[in-house]
């Protein structure tokens, strides 16, 4: 099956990914859901059983501890954000446990990811395991869905969904979705020195109803007032072109590839610039050629009403 038809089946039809992990929070307690509403960026204490939401985990001063998705179970609530981040969002959400009933562990090892792409794939991916906790996955670059399965299911449920008629992906053929898309990932577009905003989080993660969460106050001054310096990009690159190359103009290094992929139209990418680029169709050097700024990503002095006070 080529690049160009899998594409297409992750987008319009089914296809399955290969099995992965996720780090996983679970959080217990009777303050859980209370606690968490205060420590997230989005509207927590609306949620019920079933339902999940994509968040972040900030610093007071507006930088990300980890980004992922908040998933509500009748018994306990689950944070899966980037194995690389889990540390981090754990030493974070344990430290502020200070009168709540809350107890925090790291679930990780029960889970397995499946993850079902395509309309088709996801209807039979939720047939196939019914009750297993699932996420709706915005952040594919197609309509998928998260499965947290036991290790022991998840290769038979994907085999299921192969013999269904999914179409495999490797890993490549993932980025390529997600790099389209223009969505940022931990450890390339995202880490801790990284405000959410740069990175297009805003509409995504944030929720500007709900009352104050750490790093709120940050978050509101430069949604309101803009002024952002850097933002993320996607970029037609020229061939060859890899994450860590620099983008210049006039002579100038402005900003740097941070992705990059083979896809059906050419070498794709994302990348952070200096604000004077952030304009479709912006032209700027990189190694082997030209690269073009296709969509601007980052989101910057947005229309936002504030929530309650702290």
């Amino acid at each position: 099956m080529t690049l160009t038809e899998k594409l297409a089946a992750a987008r319009a039809c089914a296809a399955v990914a290969p099995i992965s992990r996720r780090g996983v929070l679970r959080f217990t307690g009777q303050d859980r859901q209370d606690y968490l509403h205060r420590m997230l960026t989005q509207d927590v204490a609306s949620l019920r059983p079933g339902q999940s939401a994509y968040t972040a985990v900030l610093e007071a001063k507006g930088h990300l501890v980890a980004e992922g998705f908040l998933l509500v179970l009748p018994e306990a609530l689950l944070l899966a954000v980037d194995p690389a981040a889990l540390a981090g969002a754990r030493a974070h959400l344990e430290k502020f446990v200070i009168m709540d009933d809350v107890v925090v562990e790291d679930a990780s090892e029960a889970f397995r990811v499946l993850t079902a792409l395509g309309p088709s794939g996801v209807e039979r991916a939720r047939a196939l395991a019914p009750e297993a906790p699932a996420i709706a996955e915005p952040r594919r670059g197609a309509p998928a869905l998260d499965l947290l399965v036991p290790p022991e299911a998840a290769e038979r449920l994907r085999a299921a969904l192969l013999e269904g008629g999914a179409a495999a992906l490797d890993e490549a053929d993932l980025e390529v979705l997600r790099v389209a898309a223009g969505v940022a990932r931990w450890g390339a577009e995202l880490d801790g020195k990284r405000l959410p905003m740069e990175a297009g989080l805003t509409r995504a993660a944030i929720h500007f109803g709900k009352g104050c969460y750490q790093g709120q106050e940050i978050v509101i001054r430069a949604t309101v007032r803009g002024h952002l310096q850097r933002g993320l990009v996607a970029l037609a690159l020229p061939p060859g072109a890899a994450a860590g190359a620099p983008l210049t103009a006039d002579g100038q290094e402005v900003g740097q590839v941070t992705s990059a992929a083979d896809a059906p139209e050419g070498r794709i990418g994302l990348g952070y610039v200096r604000r004077a680029h952030w304009k479709e169709g912006e032209r700027l050097g990189c190694a082997g050629g030209e690269a073009t700024v296709t969509r601007v990503v980052v989101e910057d002095g947005l229309p936002v009403e504030r929530g309650a006070p702290c």
